[in-house]
């Protein structure tokens, strides 16, 4: 079986010259080929690599999400483990202390000394799963850069020589029995 080349010849639809120029094309673009040491990829070739790279990148924002509910965990078990070592147990008594949660008035019951120190801001009232701790101003600030919405009442101790020296009223005193 001849060729399609022969064949082509014999019918006259291209001569020799033409024959023979094609494969001389065919032969240094094979030499190229080798020189240069590149393949000629096909589109179902690149489709398949464009697919692959799409499922590359869906896979690392998948992976991203898993990581960042990983850390929220964490931060949230941690915040777990530090109320839990640090929160005060005996402050019951007979003083109420008001402060505000999510917009709402809430109380609790403790003692003067609790009381005081919580004026002062020695201990802070913090919230986790709608239950109130107590824990101490140290660490009150550690909770404060894990995760500030924990935190509901902490005060800063304000000493008197903090207020403005410079209060031109200062010096006069406030009548008791003054009417509007």
């Amino acid at each position: 079986m001849a060729s399609l080349q022969d064949q082509l010849l014999k019918s006259g639809l291209i001569n020799k010259q033409k024959a023979k120029q094609v494969q001389t094309d065919k032969r240094r673009n094979a030499k190229q080929k080798k020189k240069k040491g590149t393949v000629e990829i096909s589109a179902a070739q690149l489709a398949i690599n464009e697919q692959k790279e799409q499922q590359r990148k869906q896979d690392l924002e998948k992976n991203k999400e898993i990581q960042a509910q990983l850390a929220a965990r964490a931060e949230h078990g941690k915040l777990i483990q530090m109320i839990a070592q640090h929160c005060e147990k005996d402050y019951h008594g007979d003083v109420d202390y008001h402060f505000t949660f999510a917009n709402k008035v809430k109380r609790i019951a403790i003692n003067e000394k609790t009381q005081q120190s919580l004026i002062n801001g020695g201990l802070a009232i913090c919230a986790l799963n709608e239950e109130f701790y107590l824990i101490n101003k140290e660490a009150a600030s550690k909770l404060r850069e894990i995760d500030d919405s924990v935190l509901v009442s902490l005060h800063d101790k304000v000493e008197i020589s903090d207020i403005e020296e410079e209060d031109p009223y200062a010096e006069f005193a406030i009548p008791d029995d003054l009417m509007w």
